[in-house]
């Protein structure tokens, strides 16, 4: 429903909410909603995988790049959160593996389970503090390029894979309902271009809060 609203208050143009890369990446492919979004008298639809539906508001937004997460995240007066700040909310401050605890939960939205759904389901997924889907549902972009860790060795035979990418590709985190739970845990990264957006991906948004000491 935010991308909804975004969408309606002219969000896709108006400047300021984007980044010079974003603006020039809309512009140019003259892009005014989300991929799959069409609009048939006056209202907003979903065509996703040929199923034309109504917007659902309790559902994730999904196959959004990162140039409109991060305009999205601007018109709401939030952010998209670090990889840091992803991972501490995922591992419960660097005292657990998952959000839920230790032990791998395959009773998730993931390991190609169907489809997306509301945001509100799975609360055995949540985290010490009551953050849902962490893990699963959709994919969640973060702020920052992706970087190597600090020790990394590039393998001459997977060269081309990685170090072309560092700095330009974003971090993606958490996984979605279309991987298989093998490849799900809170360090692994996901990187895509900023345009990308056929990944089911999508974001939550994070505002920094000022606290008198």
């Amino acid at each position: 429903i935010m991308v909804l609203d975004f969408i309606l208050n002219s969000g896709y143009q108006c400047k300021k909410y984007w980044s010079e890369n974003g603006w020039r990446y809309i512009s140019k492919n003259k892009i005014n909603c989300p991929f799959y979004w069409i609009k048939n008298n006056n209202e907003y639809f979903i065509n996703d995988n040929n199923n034309l539906r109504k917007i659902i508001s309790s559902f994730p937004a999904c196959h959004i790049c990162w140039y409109e997460a991060e305009a999205i995240c601007n018109y709401f007066g939030g952010r998209l959160p670090t990889e840091s700040e992803w991972e501490f909310l995922a591992t419960n401050g660097g005292n657990t593996k998952y959000p839920w605890g230790n032990k791998m939960n395959q009773k998730l939205n993931l390991n190609y389970s169907g489809d997306i759904c509301s945001v509100d389901k799975f609360e055995c997924g949540d985290n010490y503090i009551g953050v849902r889907q962490l893990i699963g549902n959709v994919w969640e972009w973060c702020k920052e390029p992706i970087y190597p860790y600090n020790g990394f060795i590039i393998d001459p035979v997977y060269r081309e894979f990685s170090y072309p990418f560092f700095g330009f590709k974003k971090i993606l985190k958490g996984g979605s309902w279309a991987v298989p739970d093998i490849l799900i845990n809170s360090r692994y990264r996901n990187a895509q271009m900023p345009d990308c957006k056929i990944q089911f991906t999508g974001f939550r948004i994070v505002k920094d809060l000022l606290v008198d000491l």
